[in-house]
Parts: C-alpha cells; structure tokens; sequence
C-alpha cells in the first residue's frame, strides 16, 4: 500500500471515528441519571477523541519530528489512547454492580496504569512500532482476564467481548507493516458497543423496577387505605354527632377526600404538581386532629412549591411523624414541613420534635419501614430521588431529595 493511500485512509478512518465519537459524548452527555460509571466512559470518550484530534495535527512537542512509522500525529495519539484502558477498567469494576466490592480497584488500575506508562515511554524514546501495539494489546487482554473473573454470564459478557475484539484487532494489525492506523477507530467502536450495552443495561433495571413497583401495589394500597385509621375515624365522626355537630360535615369532607387522593395517588403513574400531595397531607392531617390522640400542630414553611413529586411521599412521611414520633412522646406537639432549593435538588423535610425511633416497638418499627421503603421506590423509579430518615437529637427527620430538571430537558 502506497504512503499517499494509506494517508486518505488514514484520514478517513479518523474522521469517521471523531464523528462516531461526538455523536456517543452528545447523548451519553444528555443521559438523566449519570453515575460514576458513566462518568468514566465519558472521560474514555473525551481521552480518545483527544487522541483523535492529535491525529489530524502535525506539530509535535513529545516526540522527535521523523519518530514513528506514521508519523509524528500517530505517536502523539497513542499517548492518549494508552489513557484509555485504565479509565476503562474503572467503568468495567462499576459495571460489576453489587459485586465491585470484590473487585480491588487499585490493583487493577495500578496494573492498567503501569501499561500505560510503558506505552508513553515507548512512544516518546522508540516512537510507534510493534513494542508499543504489543503494549497496547497487553492492556486489552487484562480486561479480558477481568471479564473472565467477573460474576457476569455470558448474555452479560457478550457486548464486551464483540467489542474487545476492535481494539485488539487494532493492535494486531499495528504490529504488522500495513500502514494503517486504527487504534483510535477500535477503541471508538469498543465503546459504541459498550455504550449500546449500557444502555440496555439502564433500560433493564428501569423495567426491573416498574415491575417491583407494580407488584407491590396491592400492598401498598392495603399500606395506605389503614382500615383501622378508617375505623377510628368514622367512630369519632359518629361521637362529633352528639358533641359538636357543627364540625361533623367538615370532618366528613376531609375523610372522603383523604379516600379520594389515596385511590388516585395508587393509580397515579407519573408525578404530580408539589400542591397536590400536600392537599392530600392536609386532608389527612384534619382526619389526624380529630381522633382522641393527644394534640400537634403543623408548620409550614415552603420556599418553592413549582415542582412536582411521586404521589403518596410526603403524607406517608407526615403520618409516621404523628404516630411514631408524636405519639411516642409526652412532650413533642409539632411537626414542620418545609421546602427549598438545594444543589441541583428540591428538598422537603418533614421533622417532629418527639421521640423517634428510640421508643419504638419492634412491630411499629416493621410498619414504618414498610412506608419508608414504598416511598423511597417510587422516588427512585419515577424521578431518581432519595429519602433519607434521620434520627435527631429530639425527633425525626425525613428528607427527600429530587433532581431539578429544567422544562426543556423534560420536553426533550
């Protein structure tokens, strides 16, 4: 093959791979939820179309101008592609999921690291030749030998090994005399088929969690309908008859609206605007008040209310805080429910000043977990946010944590 063809195609070759690599960095850029597993595939795009770019440049400031048998652009690269396989191996061990803890992270990367600075030393002092490529391979088999060790099945492991098998064809042909250089390009298709991966992998336990969701909503209407709340409180509607009349309509609008909002929250599939869950918490707060329980009272202090939120999260909060917390307690009497804008999330707290946790039952501590843990599924599927229970000094806080996302983004 000529110099002057291997060049055009060269330059084909790496134009193509730069287009393929932004068209990967614009979406994976745009992906909602970002981990430090995409983290490091971002930062492996950026190194390598780095690398890319060098490619496409002539002037030289590591290596000697007549080092590398395709030139000095080629040598330059490749000490950015050696960057590759650490970052790599990072995304790889956080692929593994539950299982990276076996994983010894340093090791491994050390092991990676160590390639990559033969790889530099190689470049610079002997420039591009069959050493180097030979270094390169080196890295991308000891990510085999991760994939072997890995608790994945092979379903798991095939979108790896199809693309382990470009940068490895890669540096196979490098160590040949044909004069092509694709190590950028093996490396680029290594991480589309990756990314493909990644996302069927999101796209998975997205389904994984809808489905967790929907079998566990028999149990979370039986959770939240709390036919003994409904006994009580149509019991003591029945004693208002006879004491205070005057109050028994209001108390029979709250109650049917209470039952309202529960059946429409449990077949809500999607979020609904911050007022509404608090219009149902309000609901549920004047059923509260009029059962022989001793007194509260609820403050409110809401610096942003132009959001929306997972139905049936706040009142469940607001309901542990009256039974487990108040209710536990002879001194407490209030509970504050604020919001506010914090660090790319919305916040809202719900705090009592009782006791808490520390005078519970162990069967009342099972019912609250039971309420915590359906909230805390519905944040994480419908909107990728938290809830975090805190047991303070006097009381309890439950913060939850959602992700602000601007209107444009959800239209898009």
């Amino acid at each position: 093959m000529t110099v002057d063809v291997s060049k055009t195609i060269n330059i084909f070759i790496v134009m193509v791979s730069i287009i393929l690599a932004f068209t990967i960095l614009i979406v994976a850029s745009k992906a909602k939820n970002h981990s430090w597993r995409m983290g490091w595939f971002i930062a492996s795009l950026c190194v390598v179309l780095g690398g890319l770019r060098l490619q496409l440049t002539p002037i030289n400031i590591f290596v000697r101008d007549d080092v590398g048998v395709f030139g000095v652009s080629s040598a330059r690269s490749m000490i950015f592609y050696s960057l590759v396989a650490p970052l790599f191996c990072l995304y790889f061990i956080e692929s593994e999921g539950e299982w990276k803890k076996q994983w010894d992270m340093i090791f491994w990367t050390s092991l990676q690291g160590l390639f990559a600075l033969l790889i530099m030393v190689l470049v610079i002092f002997k420039g591009v030749g069959y050493t180097s490529y030979l270094a390169f391979l080196m890295q991308y088999i000891i990510i085999v030998i991760m994939l072997t060790l890995s608790n994945k099945d092979i379903r798991q492991c095939l979108g790896f090994i199809i693309g382990m098998l470009f940068p490895i064809a890669a540096c196979l042909i490098g160590m040949t005399r044909v004069r092509l250089d694709l190590m950028g390009f093996g490396i680029v298709m290594l991480l589309l088929i990756v990314f493909f991966g990644y996302q069927m992998d999101v796209e998975n336990e997205l389904l994984k969690n809808r489905a967790e969701l929907s079998e566990n909503k028999l149990v979370v209407l039986m959770d939240q309908i709390h036919p003994h709340f409904i006994y009580n409180s149509l019991q003591q509607i029945a004693l208002l008859c006879d004491d205070e009349p005057e109050k028994v309509k209001p108390a029979i609008y709250s109650f049917s609206g209470y039952l309202r909002k529960n059946l429409e929250s449990l077949t809500n599939t999607g979020m609904i605007p911050f007022e509404r869950e608090m219009e149902h918490v309000d609901m549920f707060i004047s059923l509260a008040q009029i059962l022989p329980s001793r007194k509260f009272r609820v403050e409110k202090n809401f610096e942003v209310t132009d959001f929306e939120i997972p139905a049936l999260t706040v009142q469940p909060l607001v309901e542990n805080a009256i039974k487990y917390g108040l209710s536990m307690s002879t001194e407490g009497e209030k509970i504050l429910i604020e919001t506010k804008e914090e660090k790319g999330y919305y916040l809202i707290r719900v705090v009592d000043d009782g006791h808490g946790a520390s005078t519970e039952l162990p069967e009342q501590k099972k019912k609250k977990s039971v309420g915590t843990a359906n909230v805390k599924t519905r944040l994480k599927v419908l909107c990728n946010g938290t809830l975090s229970v805190n047991k303070l000094e006097v009381g309890t806080e439950s913060v939850i944590k959602i992700p602000i996302i601007k209107k444009e983004q959800q239209n898009a």
